[in-house]
């Protein structure tokens, strides 16, 4: 077990780097587009938007729609426009201190995660790297695509995130497979 923690947080500091890397170059860029007339947008916002929160349109009451308002739903969608909003009326840090230990808590959980995994793998070397790799692509497939297919999140920002997630996966496992031996036979529960 102390090997295995020592693995996730060697892998943890090793895919908090490279997470940093990552969105200083991967996600430059990477379908974010500044609002035209920013200012007159953020003034309407203030003044409709009653707290934080995730805000789509057309709108819709999930738990309260009659076929009347649904049927209104769908002809919106269909005829658009379309989107989503996170606000939050008050600002904030950009990078603040709680922001990236909240990033490291869940990347030591990622490696937590993988280096418990690998250490059950009666596999060699690389072959744990690549199933690594393989969890950040599940990653993608679970959680990336949703947000790609039913949100419309910009192909660009889908890519990114998709080389983000596997690219860190595997480095992490490049360290953790290092110091995690491979299982001595296979497990059976």
């Amino acid at each position: 077990m102390k090997r295995i923690l020592i693995a996730a947080f060697t892998g943890c500091v090793a895919l908090f780097i490279w997470g940093a890397v990552s969105h200083m170059v991967l996600f430059t860029g990477a379908g974010f587009t500044p609002l035209p007339d920013e200012d007159t947008i953020i003034r309407t916002l203030e003044s409709n938007l009653p707290k934080q929160g995730l805000y789509f349109f057309p709108g819709k009451d999930f738990k309260h729609t009659t076929a009347t308002q649904e049927a209104t739903f769908e002809k919106k969608f269909e005829t658009g426009p379309v989107g989503m909003i996170i606000y939050r009326p008050v600002g904030g840090i950009p990078v603040s201190a709680n922001k990236l230990l909240t990033q490291f808590a869940s990347n030591f959980i990622t490696t937590l995660i993988i280096a418990f995994i690998l250490s059950h793998f009666a596999a060699s070397y690389w072959i744990r790297v690549l199933a690594a790799g393989l969890l950040g692509a599940l990653a993608c497939a679970s959680v990336s695509t949703i947000y790609w297919n039913w949100y419309e999140f910009p192909h660009a920002f889908f890519l990114a995130q998709c080389i983000d997630q596997v690219t860190g996966c595997l480095l992490a496992g490049l360290v953790i497979a290092a110091i995690v031996p491979p299982s001595a036979k296979p497990n059976h529960y």
